[in-house]
């Protein structure tokens, strides 16, 4: 099929030309046919004085003559056509999503409504409406709406088991394993998106819905989340520039079900004000900030350098310190040989080495480094 040769609402009045007149003019009102705006029972009621049942009834008997119709063939080229894409997505599609899709290979303009229509009039596939676990979605009846429950359900408690933002693979890995060794990216990712326990964070990594680093409370987990990925220590006005770079990603297609809270522009001080009053975060300069994760202390740069003698148990040179030092803070060497030398703390030997300066200090309450 071609975009020239293809026209949804033309092959939507084409089907119901056989119905009575009223129950032409509802099905079009109905599924908006020829406006793409649909109506719904109780709107269509009372245009014609009647109950929303009554209006529902119409509707489904018309659907039913329309099935064993004879004009009904005049789909089939159409109907091949969606086909192949199931076929290629592995026989599940994403409600508006897949209906976009043809929209968008087949018309120049909008004719969703139209395409919905004739989509729920084929008899090899199955609609299941939005509820409170699932988004809408589309399957071949070849595929039981309980078997994709059941892999819907194994996913999730993977994710719950896990208690962590998963990649693509990571979860695909899984799947091939306890659900189908030939299941594709592609259908794992339409899984993944119909699912409402499931959401993806804003570097395409999924899990459950009410994990933080999935759908983040506050601007001190996303900053959380962004160090992970970035890995490196930035300045507090740098992490609010990238969280705004950030939120400016579209919020359709791959990022459809990203939850909202990524996308919200933060400020700078309120990123300064957030990150140095969370225990996850270490300032390491001069509004510079690390993921005590990676093993940064907080404190002093003579705190850390206790804690460095302590740990090694014996005396270290100058360079050794220095260089342990600068694992777990950002400070100058300059700086850690001034605060080394302070006698109070610390004791240089003969040999040229440091140790802790026992006598005449006693020795803090250390933390494993």
């Amino acid at each position: 099929m071609t975009k020239e040769s293809f026209n949804a609402q033309k092959l939507g009045l084409e089907i119901i030309k056989d119905l009575p007149p009223r129950s032409q003019d509802i099905i079009k009102k109905r599924y908006g046919i020829l406006d793409n705006k649909p109506k719904t029972l109780e709107a269509i009621g009372k245009e014609y004085g009647i109950t929303r049942e009554r209006v529902r009834q119409i509707v489904d008997s018309a659907l039913k003559n329309l099935k064993t119709s004879q004009t009904f063939s005049v789909l089939a080229p159409f109907y091949k056509f969606c086909l192949k894409l199931f076929e290629e997505s592995g026989g599940i599609e994403e409600g508006e999503k897949f209906v976009k899709k043809i929209n968008e290979s087949l018309l120049k303009g909008n004719q969703q409504a139209a395409i919905y229509f004739l989509l729920i009039l084929n008899p090899e596939l199955e609609f299941v409406k939005e509820d409170k676990l699932y988004r809408s979605f589309w399957h071949l009846k070849t595929i039981k709406l309980e078997k994709i429950k059941k892999d819907l359900n194994s996913i999730e408690k993977y994710l719950k088991k896990e208690k962590r933002p998963l990649t693509t693979e990571e979860i695909l890995n899984f799947a091939r394993k306890e659900i189908d060794k030939n299941i594709s990216e592609n259908l794992l990712k339409v899984y993944l998106n119909i699912s409402k326990n499931i959401e993806r964070n804003i570097f395409g990594e999924y899990g459950l819905s009410s994990l933080d680093e999935i759908q983040p409370p506050g601007v001190g987990e996303r900053a959380y989340v962004m160090l992970k990925h970035i890995n490196k220590s930035m300045h507090f006005t740098e992490i609010a520039n990238k969280l705004n770079e950030l939120s400016e990603k579209p919020k359709e297609a791959e990022f459809a079900n990203t939850s909202s809270r990524w996308f919200k522009k933060v400020q700078v001080q309120t990123v300064h004000n957030e990150l140095i009053r969370d225990p996850r975060f270490v300032l390491i300069g001069r509004g510079i900030y690390a993921l005590r994760d990676w093993g940064y202390k907080p404190g002093k740069v003579d705190d850390v350098i206790k804690e460095v003698l302590a740990k090694a148990g014996k005396p270290l040179t100058q360079k050794e310190i220095i260089d342990e030092v600068k694992k777990y803070r950002l400070a100058k060497d300059n700086t850690i040989v001034l605060n080394l030398h302070n006698k109070k703390y610390f004791k240089r030997l003969p040999d040229k080495r440091f140790t802790l300066n026992r006598k005449k200090s006693a020795q803090p309450g250390v933390l494993e480094i």
